[in-house]
């Protein structure tokens, strides 16, 4: 029983490193106060710090607007003829094609000038929403998962600890 004991106490000293480091990543979920300092897990703070950039290209830069251009001459030339037409019938008197063009025109060159602000405050918001997502929600799952992924390395590290236990203790034994 001696001989085994060294062995399982080392063992579990290695199985619990293992699960440890797992669980030393994601806690606490949330960040927490401790003698006046905020601590917060390494997944969190790592998490906050992702730059949306990092996520998606910018996509404010080059010709993103040019390649939108055919969907938003459709998607204005449909409201104008047809929409606005149903919302306004009186508008659809004093409206021609003519008009509709000079319209679009003007709401193209609006659009352009107004795209990069608007892309840009788009995918800031949507990129804090997800950061967020991703500290409070996935944090626990992906500990989970994290955890039931390395069950067969904790398995070895108890094994080896085990085996490192009994060599330790025919040394001692020895000695």
């Amino acid at each position: 029983m001696h001989l085994l004991l060294l062995a399982l106490l080392i063992a579990c000293f290695g199985w619990l490193i293992s699960w440890g480091f797992i669980k030393l990543l994601f806690f606490p979920h949330r960040s927490i106060r401790v003698a006046g300092r905020e601590w917060q897990s390494l997944f969190s703070k790592k998490a906050g710090q992702i730059s949306i950039n990092q996520i998606l290209p910018p996509l404010t830069q080059g010709d993103s607007f040019q390649k939108l251009l055919p969907f938003i001459d459709a998607k204005l030339d449909e409201f104008f003829k047809e929409r606005l037409v149903q919302k306004m019938p009186v508008i659809s008197m004093f409206i021609g094609d003519k008009t509709i063009t000079q319209l679009k025109e003007v709401f193209l060159e609006e659009l352009a000038q107004i795209f990069p602000s608007l892309l840009s405050e788009f995918t800031q918001s949507t990129a804090n929403a997800f950061l967020l997502n991703i500290e409070t929600k996935w944090s626990k799952e992906l500990e989970t998962y994290l955890l039931k992924a390395t069950q067969k390395i904790r398995i070895m590290a108890f094994c080896l600890g085990f085996i490192w236990g009994l060599l330790l203790q025919f040394i001692i034994s020895a000695v």
